[in-house]
């Protein structure tokens, strides 16, 4: 099986692909007549292939269950995507629409070391890619519209999160989230400096996606 590289030709044809596909994917769910039960069932399948993965991880590649834990901004993510999907509720819908702005981060430096087609490689890229789905079929579909209040709540809550995981980190010996050191593999983070300074960074880069996330609905509203 071919091994997956950074920023190669196979990079950027799987983020146009996948691109292309969420796009098509997009126009044909907001034309479907039952959007609850579309999205129920769209969330329903994502899950299927992400404990897909995490078994093949465990059982396959015998990965300890203390890296297998959703504690990285983008499974927590898909968490809160697959609960607002099937249930519609506010909470999650913020969530879900704020937090996947750092998929775009995540999707340029995957942490992926296989290429298509194999399990993880299809895993990571269309969880990755049904989190901006489903941030736009949150706005579409369900008619959510956040605003500044929304915006400063999910900004706390991925604080809060930061901070919990951070201790979890230093018990488990793990890294989620990146909060107590770099990541080994090359990332953004390269160019934001030493702990704890990149992590000053990420927070100001996070509200600022948040405030362009949110900039459509503001300008709506004058």
């Amino acid at each position: 099986m071919d091994r997956f590289e950074l920023f190669s030709r196979e990079h950027f044809f799987y983020l146009a692909s996948y691109s292309l596909i969420t796009f098509i994917f997009i126009i044909i769910s907001l034309k479907v007549k039952d959007k609850k039960s579309f999205s129920r069932n769209s969330a329903t399948i994502i899950g299927v292939l992400k404990l897909s993965e995490l078994a093949y991880r465990f059982v396959i590649l015998g990965d300890p269950l203390k890296y297998l834990l959703p504690l990285h901004l983008c499974n927590l993510t898909l968490i809160m995507a697959i609960i607002a999907m099937t249930t519609e509720n506010k909470v999650f819908l913020n969530l879900t629409y704020f937090w996947s702005a750092g998929t775009i981060f995540a999707l340029l430096t995957p942490e992926v070391k296989i290429n298509f087609p194999h399990l993880l490689n299809i895993s990571f890229f269309s969880t990755h890619f049904y989190l901006i789905f489903s941030a736009v079929y949150c706005v579409k579909a369900f008619n959510f519209k956040p605003n500044f209040e929304s915006l400063l709540k999910a900004f706390k809550y991925v604080n809060l999160a930061f901070i919990i995981i951070f201790f979890i980190n230093l018990v488990l010996g793990t890294n989620y989230m990146f909060v107590n050191y770099k990541p080994t593999f090359k990332s953004p983070l390269d160019y934001m400096g030493p702990w704890p300074y990149y992590i000053i960074v990420l927070e100001i880069i996070t509200f600022v996606c948040f405030l362009v996330m949110y900039l459509p609905f503001y300008t709506k509203k004058r």
